[in-house]
């Protein structure tokens, strides 16, 4: 990965590195193994004495930080590092370096630097397996990184409560907060379009269904049939009559 990074500090050059080296080392299984007899809180909780997170060359360094500073926000960080690169160990390491330099030319930053800030952003922890089922999709050729890219965007956008029911919207369907919610993160679009009816929740209201990006979260982000459908027609139920005056 090539590194285009505007005057950060030192400790953020290294951590960056160090990052990249993690994601494209060929020792992630073996590491792995070994912090997992212990676990990760546990490794974390006695890292002065049995500092088992450097066998992972980045969560060495975040977990250094944490201890520095007593930073909670580093913590929950080197937890989401930790998760991601444990759901990529087996990735073969010829697949990981051609997604960094693919990643690097599309986006044309640095891709350990990126896949950094994805992780800082994401609302809550249990997102960063989907970001690894994405990045395999995308390995294995089934999405594109501009795909990836609005993927990660509209999952970084959506409540980890909200997820579970993205189900509803494979068919036309309308759940007030919720479609808007979806909405907004661009994960449905409108498929009916009201012509006056004043409930939306009735037959003759605003319906929305998956848009393709939902479909892409639904199916490699989070292991759902590849029947899921997400045409991008709209229709429109009217009463309104052309009159001829």
């Amino acid at each position: 990965m090539n590194n285009n990074i505007n005057n950060p500090d030192n400790k953020t050059i290294s951590v960056i590195q160090s990052f990249d080296n993690t994601f494209e080392s060929d020792d992630l299984v073996d590491s792995f193994s070994r912090v997992l007899e212990m676990g990760f809180d546990k490794a974390l909780e006695f890292a002065d004495i049995a500092p088992i997170l450097n066998d992972i060359p980045v969560l060495g360094m975040i977990v250094d930080g944490t201890k520095t500073i007593a930073n909670l926000h580093l913590h929950k960080l080197a937890k989401k590092v930790f998760d991601f690169f444990y759901g990529i160990k087996d990735i073969a390491i010829e697949k990981r370096q051609k997604f960094a330099r693919e990643y690097c030319q599309a986006n044309r930053e640095d891709t350990a630097e990126a896949l950094l800030g994805i992780l800082d952003r994401l609302n809550n922890q249990n997102y960063v397996p989907i970001i690894c089922s994405l990045m395999r999709a995308k390995m294995d050729e089934k999405i594109t990184i501009p795909e990836f890219n609005r993927t990660v965007l509209a999952l970084e956008r959506t409540s980890y409560t909200d997820l579970q029911f993205l189900t509803k919207f494979i068919d036309n369907y309308y759940e007030e907060g919720l479609a808007e919610a979806f909405e907004s993160a661009g994960l449905v679009y409108q498929s009916v379009i009201d012509g006056g009816d004043a409930d939306p929740n009735s037959d003759n209201g605003i319906k929305l269904r998956l848009s393709p990006t939902g479909r892409i979260l639904l199916v490699y982000g989070l292991g759902y049939s590849m029947d899921v459908y997400a045409p991008r027609n709209t229709d429109v139920k009217s009463s309104l009559k052309w009159e001829t005056f």
